[in-house]
């Protein structure tokens, strides 16, 4: 081989592993090497790590490189520095986020691997396609590289990586709905770890099998499976498996309609998992809250929709998009629209940007019947859509699913159709109401003139009248009056000075106690006659109190409190997935324009500027 050659694969080999060296240093190093061999080749692909392939200070640089050296490499007879240069390609486009084009790349630079010569470097490349679209969440590329790995035999002595490759073909075939090929490729898998002691691999694979078995038979065989996994995790007796048995049984008579008895499974499965927000404890979660869901267990459902959200933002959750779907559907039951439309919308971001997005069907058909709840009837179209077309994309696998299908797609129209009915009723009702509210304001409004014409008619009567008296008399009478009015006024102030409350301090330090301690102003009924009866007092002496303790009325008070609460809440982390509504809700308004009015008043801006500027403080 040339030297110019030998040198230019040793570039590629450093400059896409050296992070510590600057490039001149990495082409010093590479002026010391002179020889390159097979051996010396497969050890360069080797000790590439994917993992280092992101944006640096040398990847413009070395991108530049190729592209300038781009003919006289791929002119060269040398295998060994076309395949180097496809993967420097590769890892280019992986440190821009072209992903589809990193693939490319990959495929270029295997198809100058010849797999029997070099079935190690065959492997590994794989592997780099198999962890870069692992990372990109692209479960329809790993597949393809996963088959890729089996088809070219690699791994046919060696039972035990050929078992992992196996059951993660399996488990990704089964994510993405295509359950009838996952199950052929668990049957060979079956076999591999019939040979094999492996409790954790033999579970998770008859999961799978459980799975693929409910969807592609009409008999309950898929229980089998989970018999046999129930006999081998008690026999092992390790919790973690138990858990995730118990976590399957849930899912299954969940599937069977027995809400009860699956909610019952997933309490167990969840009190085995030590590590409360890992994946394990928010799946069984996450079905634990849609047996809630259909048992209309509002509660239980929200309490629970909470907690997953919070681990979920903790954790980076897979399981975060059904965290948002879960509040959605929370805010829906409780009629606050506008929160419910917000997670949807959440839920449905965060499931595009992962593995799943094209391949959820009732996903999205849920999603729809939440869309429906709040009447939000071109968001109901948009997922139901979604569902349809997904439905269709993964449903074509045998006769039967093609019947299905069809049945779907007939659904479809019927509830598209239902759609534009309850839009159509909806628009309707609101004219309605339009029409007697104006008929109301209208009657009102007669009845009020009328009213002020009787009493300006009467005061001109009664005025005219007066008008006859004698001054002299009217004089007198004045004075009289001025004379009573002051005697009236002493007594009035002697009263009011003599005024004693009894236990008064005791009042206010209870008043106290509640505003500050069990925070009573979040009650969003909460009146001054409420108050007065829950400190055993009567309104007048609680207003003389408040009026005399803090210098200001109830109504200020109240306020103050409920406005102070608001502040701190807008800008903590436990309340950043709250909407302004939410958090409004939470202080104890009823509506959002009354928050922000009253807001405003306290603080001289509105909620959003409020956080804005807290944010520029904090920075």
């Amino acid at each position: 081989m040339p030297q110019e050659l030998k040198l230019v694969i040793l570039f590629l080999f450093f400059v896409s592993n050296a992070q510590a060296q600057s490039f001149d240093e990495q082409l010093m190093t590479l002026l010391q090497k002179s020889e390159i061999s097979p051996e010396y080749f497969e050890k360069s692909i080797a000790e590439i790590d994917v993992e280092r392939w992101h944006e640096s200070d040398t990847i413009t640089e070395y991108c530049q490189w190729l592209a300038k050296n781009s003919e006289s490499m791929l002119s060269s007879e040398s295998e060994f520095l076309i395949v180097h240069y496809f993967l420097g390609l590769a890892r280019c486009n992986y440190a821009m986020s072209n992903k589809s084009v990193t693939y490319q790349y990959i495929d270029s630079a295997l198809s100058y691997v010849h797999v029997i010569k070099y079935p190690e470097t065959y492997y590994r490349i794989l592997k780099m396609g198999i962890a870069l679209s692992g990372k990109n969440l692209d479960g329809t590329t790993r597949i393809r590289y996963l088959k890729q790995v089996l088809d070219a035999k690699i791994l046919d002595q060696d039972l035990e990586a050929k078992g992992n490759t196996l059951i993660s073909l399996c488990g990704l075939l089964e994510n993405m709905h295509r359950y009838m090929e996952s199950s052929r490729y668990c049957m060979e898998a079956l076999e591999i770890y019939q040979q094999l002691e492996d409790d954790a691999k033999m579970i998770k694979l008859l999961k799978i099998m459980f799975n693929n078995a409910y969807h592609t038979t009409e008999d309950d065989s898929n229980w089998d499976y989970l018999h046999r996994a129930y006999e081998i995790a008690q026999r092992s007796n390790d919790s973690a498996l138990l858990a995730d048995v118990y976590s399957s049984y849930g899912l299954a008579y969940y599937r069977d309609g027995d809400q009860l008895e699956a909610i019952k499974y997933y309490k167990m499965a969840r009190s085995l998992i030590p590590d409360k927000g890992s994946y394990r404890d928010l799946w069984a979660a996450e079905y634990q809250h849609l047996s809630y869901t259909i048992l209309d267990s509002v509660e239980s459902a929200c309490k629970l929709s909470k907690y997953m959200l919070e681990h979920s933002l903790k954790n980076n959750s897979s399981i975060l998009s059904n965290a948002y779907r879960g509040r959605a559907w929370c805010y829906a039951k409780r009629g606050q629209r506008d929160s419910a439309a917000f997670y949807l919308e959440k839920s449905d971001i965060e499931r595009q940007a992962g593995e799943k997005g094209d391949a959820s069907p009732g996903y999205y058909y849920y999603m729809y019947e939440v869309a429906l709840l709040i009447k939000n009837y071109d968001l109901a179209l948009k997922y139901l859509h979604k569902s349809l077309v997904q439905f269709r994309k993964y449903n074509r696998e045998s006769a039967a699913n093609q019947l299905t299908a069809i049945r779907a797609e007939f659904d479809y129209d019927l509830q598209k159709e239902r759609i534009k009915k309850l839009r159509l009723e909806n628009q309707l009702e609101h004219e309605k109401t339009q029409q007697q509210r104006l008929a109301i304001i209208s009657v009102v409004g007669l009845l009020v003139i009328s009213l002020v014409f009787l009493y300006v008619y009467r005061k001109q009567f009664k005025d005219r009248n007066a008008a006859y008296k004698v001054l002299v008399k009217k004089n007198l009478e004045l004075d009289k009056a001025n004379k009573n009015l002051k005697q009236l006024e002493k007594k009035k102030s002697k009263k009011r000075n003599n005024i004693h409350i009894k236990d008064e301090e005791l009042i206010y330090m209870k008043l106290k106690e509640l505003l500050e301690e069990n925070e009573i102003f979040k009650q969003n009924d909460l009146s001054e006659s409420k108050l007065a009866e829950l400190l055993e007092t009567n309104t007048t002496y609680l207003s003389s109190i408040i009026n005399s303790r803090f210098n200001l009325p109830f109504k200020t008070l109240l306020n103050n409190y409920r406005i102070d609460e608001a502040r701190k809440l807008l800008v903590s982390d436990e309340f950043s997935n709250y909407s302004i509504e939410g958090i409004a809700n939470e202080v104890g308004y009823q509506s959002r324009s009354a928050f922000y009015q009253v807001f405003k008043q306290n603080t001289g801006m509105t909620p959003i500027d409020y956080i804005n500027a807290y944010r520029k403080i904090d920075d």
